[in-house]
C-alpha cells in the first residue's frame, strides 16, 4: 500500500477542504468517533461531495498521511545549485525529517494511530506504510545513489537509512510524542542532527568507515 491510491475526480479546492477537516478532526475526536458528516460538515461541503471523492473513511486517512508527507518532503526539497558535500545533504535531509516528525501534524496523527491500534490495527499498518516506510525508502535510494557516487559506502542502504532516522528519533522523539516538557529548541534539534551525522560517517564514510548489516 505504499503507493497512493486513486480517489474519483471533484472539485480541487474541496478536496482540500476536506483533508484539512480530517487533519482536524481525526486528532480531535479520534478516528471511530469522527464521522463523515463531521468531516462534510467542518470542510462547507455535502456528505455526497466528501463520498465523490472518498470512497470510505479508511481511504481519507490514507490519503491524509500522504498529504502529510508530501507537504513536508516538498518543504525539505534544496534548491538547484552546486552540489553539496555528503555530510551537508546529510545534515539537511536529517534536520528535515526530525522537523516532520516533531511537527504538531505529524505528533498529533502518531498519537491518534497509538490510541486506536488496539480497534483499528489497519489504520497502524496503512501509518508506517505510508508514513514511516515510505520515508525509510525515500532515503535509502539516496543512499544507494551516494555508494554509485563513491561519497558513502554502505552493504545494506536499507538497514543505513533505518539505523539514521532511528539515530534521529532517539533523543527527543519519544518526550514530544509524550509530551514531556521541554520541548527541544531549534539549537538542540540541529545538535543532534550533526551527531547523527557524525556517527553515520564514522560508519559509512571514507576508508575507514565500519561496514555494518543488519540482522533484522
Amino acid at each position: 500500500m505504499t503507493a497512493k491510491k486513486k480517489t474519483r475526480t471533484g472539485d480541487p479546492a474541496k478536496k482540500t477542504a476536506i483533508l484539512k477537516a480530517a487533519m482536524r478532526l481525526f486528532p480531535e475526536r479520534g478516528f471511530s468517533d469522527t464521522s463523515m458528516d463531521a468531516i462534510a460538515a467542518v470542510a462547507g461541503v455535502t456528505k455526497q461531495t466528501v463520498y465523490a471523492h472518498y470512497h470510505s473513511k479508511d481511504q481519507l486517512f490514507e490519503d491524509m498521511i500522504i498529504a502529510l508527507c508530501d507537504k513536508h518532503a516538498d518543504a525539505a526539497k534544496s534548491p538547484p545549485g552546486k552540489p553539496k558535500p555528503i555530510d551537508e545533504q546529510l545534515f539537511d535531509a536529517g534536520l528535515a525529517f526530525l522537523n516532520f516528525v516533531t511537527s504538531d501534524e505529524c505528533l498529533s496523527v502518531t498519537r491518534l494511530v497509538i490510541s486506536e491500534v488496539n480497534r483499528h490495527p489497519a489504520l497502524a499498518q496503512k501509518y508506517y506504510e505510508d508514513g514511516t516506510q515510505r520515508l525509510l525508502n525515500t532515503f535509502a535510494t539516496f543512499l544507494k545513489e551516494q555508494n554509485k557516487l563513491g561519497t558513502l559506502s554502505i552493504p545494506d542502504p536499507d538497514s543505513a537509512s533505518s539505523y539514521f532516522l532511528a539515530l534521529l528519533k532517539g533523543r527527543y522523539y519519544l518526550r514530544m510524542v509524550l509530551g514531556v516538557r521541554p520541548r527541544p529548541t531549534a539549537k538542540d534539534k540541529e545538535e543532534n542532527v550533526r551527531d547523527t551525522v557524525a556517527i553515520f560517517m564514522r560508519l559509512y564514510g571514507g576508508r575507514d568507515a565500519l561496514h555494518t548489516r543488519s540482522r533484522f
